[in-house]
C-alpha cells in the first residue's frame, strides 16, 4: 500500500487503529487529543537532565555554575552546548573549551533551549516507525526551524530562538499520530495527494483535530513555556481566528512549515 512520506512514496503495510484507542477517542468525556498524548508520555519522556536545567533555569536565585554540572553530566549535551558556543554564529576570538567558558558565553537561555532541542529530538526519534522516513522528517523539522528563526529575525519579533525551537517540533503530532492512528494518518495522507489539500485540513475531517493540536498537547504535558506551544497549536488555523497577539508568531511558523515542506519535496 502506497505511503506518502513528504519526498517520497513508500510500499508498506500499515497496521489498522486499535479498538482500544478508536474506542477511547469516542468517549465523550475524554479530550481525544489529551487521551492520545497521555499513552505517549513513557514513550517520550524529557530527560532528566533537561528537567533539571528548567528548574534551574526558572530560580532567580541559581547560578551558572549549577547549569554547568548539569549540562556535564549529559554527554550528549555537553557536545552540542560546546559546538554552538564555538561556532561561526558567534565568532568569538578565542575558543571555548569548558562547560563554565560555554555557560558563560551563550547565558541561561540558550542553554535551556539547547537542552530543550536535544532532549526532544532524543526522546522523539524513539518513534521510529516504517510509514516514516524520520531522516526527512527531521530534515524538514530543521529547515522549519532555520526558517521560523529568520522570519522572526526579520519581523523584530522577540526571542527568535524561542521560534526555531517550536519549529524544530511544530511537526511531532505527526510522528504521534502515525503511531497511535496509523490507519487515520495513511488515510489522511494519502489523500493529501491525491486531492492536492494541506493533510491538516483532512485530519480535521476525520479526527476532528489536527497533527498542530497534537504536537502542542505533547508540549503542554511536557510543561514547556505557552511561547514555545502557541506557535504550534496555531500555525495551521486560519489567521482570523487567531488572537491580534499570536497572530505575528503563528504567521511566522505557518510561513517556515510552509517553505521547508516544498523545500524538502524539492530536493
Amino acid at each position: 500500500m502506497a505511503i506518502c512520506t513528504g519526498a517520497a512514496l513508500k510500499l508498506v503495510a500499515c497496521p489498522a487503529d486499535s479498538p482500544p484507542m478508536a474506542t477511547l477517542l469516542q468517549a465523550k468525556s475524554v479530550s481525544p487529543v489529551a487521551s492520545l498524548v497521555d499513552g505517549m508520555l513513557d514513550l517520550v519522556p524529557l530527560p532528566q537532565a533537561y528537567v533539571r536545567i528548567r528548574e534551574i533555569v526558572d530560580d532567580p536565585g541559581a547560578s551558572l555554575r549549577a547549569i554547568s554540572e548539569v549540562v556535564t553530566s549529559d554527554p550528549a549535551l555537553t557536545g552540542r552546548v560546546l559546538r554552538l558556543a564555538n561556532s561561526a554564529y558567534l565568532a568569538l576570538a578565542s575558543r571555548v573549551d569548558s562547560i563554565d567558558h560555554a555557560v558563560r558565553v551563550l547565558g541561561l537561555s540558550q542553554i535551556h533551549d539547547i537542552a530543550l532541542a536535544t532532549s526532544a529530538v532524543g526522546s522523539l526519534t524513539r518513534l521510529r516507525n516504517d510509514m516514516f522516513d524520520i531522516f526527512d522528517f527531521w530534515r524538514m523539522s530543521v529547515y522549519t526551524a532555520v526558517c521560523a528563526r529568520h522570519l522572526a529575525i526579520g519581523c523584530a519579533l522577540p526571542a527568535p530562538q524561542r521560534l526555531f525551537i517550536a519549529g524544530l517540533m511544530h511537526n511531532i503530532g505527526n510522528l504521534i499520530l502515525a503511531h497511535q492512528l496509523p490507519q487515520a494518518w495513511m488515510e489522511c495522507t494519502l489523500a493529501s495527494r491525491a486531492q492536492d489539500r494541506p493533510y491538516h485540513e483532512l485530519q480535521r475531517e476525520l479526527l476532528g483535530f489536527d497533527y498542530a493540536d497534537v504536537g502542542a498537547e505533547l508540549l503542554r504535558q511536557w510543561n514547556l513555556p505557552p511561547a514555545l506551544v502557541q506557535p504550534v497549536a496555531l500555525h495551521t488555523r486560519p489567521i482570523a481566528d487567531v488572537s491580534g497577539s499570536d497572530q505575528p508568531f503563528a504567521a511566522a511558523m505557518h510561513v517556515a512549515a510552509v517553505t521547508a515542506r516544498a523545500a524538502v519535496w524539492q530536493s
